[in-house]
């Protein structure tokens, strides 16, 4: 994230930049003629999405508890990234489940990907896996090879295979993240993006009734 707010910050200082440079001749500072006006345009415009791109970085993300009925997860396959195999996430059973669904697109999704690596790293010898899917073609998530996850089972799946309530889930943007226990039941289902404090809250909590259960 911190790459992206400082390239934004370049482009703005380059569009500001620009446009003095474009009105340097000119007896008042306005631009002159067809040319000059195009130009300062396109400036100003790589200005402002600069600005709005540090805004969305930067915006403070909540996230929503929703309603759980505490149900079975659906089994669903998926395909690993790193090799294009097949698994299915009741592979995972017996395990603690975080699931993510996230996109390329999504830059709440990019800013904790980071923090569910870590997850994974502090809890995955307590029983917990991190599985984070993108519904996105593998070739589409190969363009930002640099944002994916590296610890966390990272996956892809063509939406329509996945179960109806996660489809629906997914319509109303991402990330999307539920918490499944050691025996596959949904206990809880959260929308926006979190940090790693966040979800170890939500995982610790079954991670010791694993331990207790053994």
């Amino acid at each position: 994230m911190n790459a992206l707010i400082i390239a934004s910050c370049v482009f703005i200082a380059t569009g500001l930049l620009g446009i003095l440079w474009i009105i340097r001749k000119n007896p008042n500072p306005i631009p002159r003629g067809p040319f000059q006006w195009m130009a300062s345009l396109m400036c100003v415009l790589l200005i402002a999405l600069s600005g709005l791109m540090i805004g969305l970085l930067t915006l403070p993300q909540e996230s929503d508890y929703l309603p759980t009925d505490f149900s079975q997860i659906e089994p669903f396959e998926f395909q690993l990234v790193s090799s294009k195999e097949s698994r299915n996430i009741t592979d995972f059973q017996g395990q603690v489940i975080l699931l993510n669904f996230w996109a390329t697109w999504c830059a709440p999704c990019i800013t904790e990907l980071p923090e569910l690596d870590e997850l994974q790293i502090a809890y995955g010898d307590e029983g917990l896996v991190v599985v984070t899917v993108s519904d996105e073609s593998l070739d589409e998530i190969l363009l930002y090879q640099d944002l994916l996850p590296q610890e966390t089972v990272s996956g892809f799946v063509e939406r329509e295979n996945l179960p109806e309530l996660i489809q629906t889930e997914l319509a109303t943007g991402r990330p999307i993240t539920f918490v499944i226990d050691g025996e596959g039941m949904i206990r809880e289902r959260v929308r926006g993006a979190g940090d790693f404090g966040f979800f170890e809250s939500l995982v610790t909590p079954w991670l010791a009734s694993l331990e207790i259960e053994t």
